[in-house]
């Protein structure tokens, strides 16, 4: 770990700071895990097969990143795999752009980043990902069952004011 905590730094003092932090985590609903999965079994289950599924998904996205320049042309990338504590891995991602891709102004970042939702008739299939996986709900006196609700009342303090 020291020799790696090192290394790391290294990159650091040659490449300067990071230009993205990007963080990529399991989704025990991949097709790749169910398919797998014996009959009655969860992910939790099999941490060997949710390890080895996340691992290629990570490999495959450097790759992206640093081979075909998804971002923009790399120098440089340093990633760690965490466990949550629901046991499914984690990776944080620091990228290190080349000069000449470096964002600079609010619109260089505004490509890299999109917060919108995909549109249902032309990309069902990502539309119902980030409604399914990023976006709170429903819960509230409507929904009792929901995860977030404890005590009557949603853990998270949903819905907040416009």
């Amino acid at each position: 770990m020291i020799q790696n905590y090192q290394d790391a730094m290294a990159i650091c003092r040659w490449a300067r700071c990071p230009d993205v932090f990007v963080t990529f985590t399991c989704n025990p609903q991949w097709l790749e895990i169910k398919r797998a999965l014996l009959l009655g079994h969860q992910p939790q289950d099999r941490p060997d097969l949710v390890t080895r599924v996340f691992k290629i998904k990570l490999k495959e996205l450097i790759n992206d990143i640093h081979k075909k320049h998804i971002l923009g042309r790399t120098i440089a990338e340093i990633y760690v795999i965490e466990f949550q504590k629901h046991g499914m891995p984690h990776a944080h991602i620091l990228i290190f752009f080349a000069k000449d891709c470096k964002p600079h102004t609010v619109e260089d970042v505004n490509c890299m980043i999109n917060a919108e939702l995909p549109n249902p008739k032309t990309n069902r299939l990502a539309h119902e990902t980030v409604a399914k996986c990023m976006m709170h709900g429903p819960c509230g006196a409507a929904f009792p069952n929901a995860p977030c609700m404890e005590e009557g009342k949603c853990k998270k303090q949903y819905p907040h004011k416009f």
